[in-house]
């Protein structure tokens, strides 16, 4: 069915092989025939602590769908895993408000070219 052995290891809750595989550069993003991911299957197996490591990976995309449209947040909140739901919402929302974040700067910058006028005291 196309799992990789991140995913295998994810779905046994085996913590350490997944830190591992991670280390030796393991694809956490890849998908398997269905379009799942090492997250979609820690997700719906409970595993909040291998979450938490993948989330913690910076090539991490917790918004991929897979084939039946389903992301990572929609498939912990439909298996009953909240606290793992609240993790993810929390973990995109970051994300989003750094992008955010960063679009603001941009725009303080281009900004500041055209000074104030200076003001006057009398």
């Amino acid at each position: 069915d196309g799992q990789t052995a991140l995913m295998l290891a994810v779905s046994q809750g085996r913590k350490e092989m997944v830190q591992m595989l991670l280390d030796v550069g393991a694809n956490v993003n890849a998908q398997d025939n269905e379009g799942s991911t090492a997250m979609m299957c820690a997700c719906e197996h409970g595993h909040t602590e291998i979450v938490k490591i993948l989330l913690a990976h910076p090539d991490c995309d917790a918004t991929i769908a897979d084939n039946d449209n389903c992301t990572p947040l929609k498939i912990a909140m439909d298996a009953g895993h909240k606290d793992i739901g609240v993790l993810l919402y929390a973990h995109l929302n970051f994300k989003q408000t750094q992008v955010n974040l960063g679009l603001v700067r941009k725009k303080k910058v281009s900004s500041s070219s055209s000074p104030l006028p200076s003001p006057t005291f009398r």
